[in-house]
């Protein structure tokens, strides 16, 4: 997982509106294999560093995109809710070495369903999102 990818779980699981929910159950990139519900998936989709006539800055952004994992979609939509209202849209300030600058919600809610494959994972709902953090390099 890249560096401001863990800030972000840093900051996301600081908010006691989703530790509570979720613990510790927030994972970079696949879920854990039969994890507990509810938790929380993420991955960075892109990066995209500001240039300027010198070459590259220090300032980049990084979109992820946000899994929230449910036994219900009630409890996806609960848990997506919980991390709106953290208000880490409004957050500005240093977490791991990184300065974050600004975040933004870059899409909605999205709910998905997933049937089980065999008999050992249990049926699973998502609600997806994406955020763009813009932030300031180590």
């Amino acid at each position: 997982m890249s560096g401001i990818g863990e800030a972000f779980r840093t900051k996301l699981l600081s908010y006691t509106a989703v530790s509570n929910i979720v613990g510790q159950r927030m994972y970079p990139d696949v879920l854990a294999f039969n994890c507990q519900l509810p938790a929380i998936l993420f991955y960075c989709s892109y990066t995209e560093r500001e240039h300027y006539l010198g070459g590259l800055t220090k300032y980049a952004s990084a979109r992820f995109t946000v899994e929230c994992y449910g036994a219900t979609r009630s409890a996806c939509a609960t848990l997506s809710n919980a991390i709106r209202n953290t208000g880490i849209d409004a957050f500005r300030g240093v977490v791991s070495g990184y300065t974050f600058c600004g975040v933004e919600y870059d899409s909605s809610d999205e709910y998905r369903y997933e049937a089980p494959t065999d008999g050992n994972i249990p049926v699973r709902y998502l609600c997806s999102f994406d955020l763009t953090i813009h932030y300031k390099e180590i």
